[in-house]
């Protein structure tokens, strides 16, 4: 397993974006990485499968409830992918 914080922030980002447009079938033009989990609908069905589809596409651990402490994009990376202190 790779370490989160090797990471760069802005692929995985880009990774969590299209994930949900793709799987939720939004516009990626007007998908904003700063919304709420929920406001797209990913609801925790999805957040568990989603963190399964991470955890291959990345090799790292992902606790699928870290979606819910962190609820956005912009949130869940830039504390996944610090440094762990």
């Amino acid at each position: 397993m790779n370490d989160p914080n090797k990471i760069d922030p802005a692929i995985l980002k880009a990774w969590m974006a299209n994930y949900i447009c793709g799987v939720l079938g939004l516009d990626r033009a007007a998908f904003s990485t700063a919304d709420r989990f929920d406001t797209y609908g990913l609801d925790s069905v999805e957040a568990v499968i989603m963190a399964g589809v991470m955890e291959e596409e990345f090799q790292v651990i992902v606790d699928p409830h870290r979606f819910f402490d962190t609820p956005s994009i912009d949130e869940f990376t830039a504390v996944f992918t610090a440094p762990a202190v």
